[in-house]
């Protein structure tokens, strides 16, 4: 059974119709059936229950279909391949997240240009969960984020399926005006947090679903006075002393005008690089994963 066969089988099971298959293929009606004739010959079982106003698959060709749609879905990411591969494939798409992907990618991406100045690079911000669905789908070919497991049996199959490399550890700090009265607590409890006027980012973050998660289990609400999409922002509220809010304890640090706080519920996390150990990786994000870890060497952790 030839590709071109396995293509026009496919069609009539999608079409249920020898006639508008071979209409979508450009090919004859008359080379159609015989190329279905050609294959229960050699399958020697008939595919197609026919009647003078139906066509429909038997259980026989629902079999040989799932196994064609299979051996096309391999042939297709085939021809993806060897396309790039004429294209020479320089160029990497990598995914972040606003919060944790900002601290890590600016350092990988200055010493990767360095040495990789011909290769393009695009980058998006995206939510956790809309990268790993790009990632999945081939929109992507690395992504930097953090990822948190529910069960070990959930980090098992995880690992089966992505490649990931440790780069930072980091957590939220509760950030505040160097005037505010909480500037010179050196720990503060959620009750403290509640009273003040806060800046958050979108719900789309998962940082700011886990902190109003954290306050709705103490029975308490936040003052929200401003939703952001922008750590940007936060920065410039919080600096003016307009509320407070939350960042990485590394922009806090790296900031005069604010002073973090470690708060009731941080918790320490592993910003990672990722990537799909299934597909393959060209030069362009295998070299982008190497300067990662030269960047970030997992001995630091």
């Amino acid at each position: 059974m030839t590709l071109v066969q396995m293509q026009y089988f496919q069609a009539v099971c999608k079409y249920e119709n020898f006639t508008r298959a071979a209409e979508a293929l450009h090919i004859s009606q008359p080379a159609m059936s015989a190329a279905m004739k050609d294959i229960e010959r050699e399958c020697k079982v008939s595919l197609f229950k026919r009647d003078k106003n139906s066509l429909k698959i038997t259980d026989e060709g629902q079999i040989l279909l799932e196994e064609a749609n299979l051996v096309l879905g391999q042939y297709g990411h085939l021809e993806h391949v060897v396309k790039d591969l004429s294209l020479s494939r320089n160029y990497i798409r990598v995914g972040l997240s606003t919060l944790s992907g900002n601290q890590v990618y600016p350092r990988i991406l200055q010493v990767y240009k360095r040495n990789y100045p011909d290769v393009q690079i695009s980058s998006v911000e995206e939510s956790t969960t809309r990268q790993f669905e790009m990632l999945d789908q081939g929109a992507l070919d690395l992504i930097i984020t953090i990822k948190q497991y529910e069960d070990p049996k959930e980090q098992e199959e995880f690992d089966r399926l992505y490649g990931h490399w440790p780069m930072l550890r980091s957590c939220q700090y509760l950030c505040v005006g160097k005037d505010s009265p909480l500037a010179c607590e050196s720990f503060v409890t959620l009750e403290q947090i509640a009273g003040e006027p806060m800046v958050m980012l979108k719900e789309n973050f998962s940082q700011s679903r886990g902190i109003r998660g954290q306050f709705r289990d103490r029975g308490l609400k936040c003052n929200v006075i401003h939703y952001t999409n922008q750590m940007y922002t936060v920065e410039r509220f919080v600096e003016q002393n307009i509320a407070v809010g939350f960042l990485p304890r590394e922009v806090a640090e790296g900031n005069p005008k604010i002073v973090g706080i470690p708060y009731e519920g941080t918790k320490e996390k592993v910003i990672e690089l990722f990537w799909r150990k299934d597909r393959f990786l060209f030069s362009a994000p295998r070299n982008f994963i190497r300067t990662a870890k030269k960047v970030f060497p997992a001995a630091d952790l």
